[in-house]
């Protein structure tokens, strides 16, 4: 690998989502999770990563990080019209997390259908379909973040 690839993330990682909430982090958590069911996202399920780590594993030094994981209906639609498998790739995942030395709490999102895209899980004949459904899921996504940022400052 050279150092040039080593220093540019991968276009997924470039393009994710962040931003920082100043409100506390148990509120931040079900904020974050209404705003995405608010745009027709599915609530999969909510995971507190520290939680889980500390119960198996008893290390009980990792920052408060949750996982909210949600699927869109017509993303799901589309990526299974695809190809089947690329389900395995979904659902979304935004994590809602603290940082030692910061008095906010940081948001963040990797799109699951970039990462579908960047990795080349979809057959070769797909790249219309499959930069359709990135274009679908960003749209929505920003629906999704413009709120998150406009209500919770």
């Amino acid at each position: 690998m050279s150092d040039t690839a080593a220093e540019s993330p991968a276009p997924t990682a470039d393009e994710a989502l962040h931003t920082t909430l100043e409100m506390p982090f148990d509120d931040a958590v079900p904020f974050v999770q209404i705003e995405h069911e608010l745009a027709d996202f599915e609530t999969v399920r909510v995971t507190r990563l520290d939680e889980m780590i500390e119960g198996m594993l008893g290390h009980d030094d990792v920052e408060r990080t949750a996982l909210i994981v949600v699927c869109h209906p017509e993303i799901a639609h589309d990526a299974l019209s695809i190809d089947p498998t690329l389900a395995g790739m979904l659902p979304c995942t935004t994590l809602v997390y603290e940082r030692e030395g910061d008095d906010l709490v940081h948001v963040h999102h990797v799109s699951a259908t970039k990462a579908i895209r960047d990795l080349g899980c979809a057959p070769g004949d797909c790249g219309d379909a499959v930069d359709d459904l990135v274009e679908k899921t960003g749209e929505l996504m920003t629906v999704v973040w413009e709120n998150i940022e406009e209500h919770g400052r």
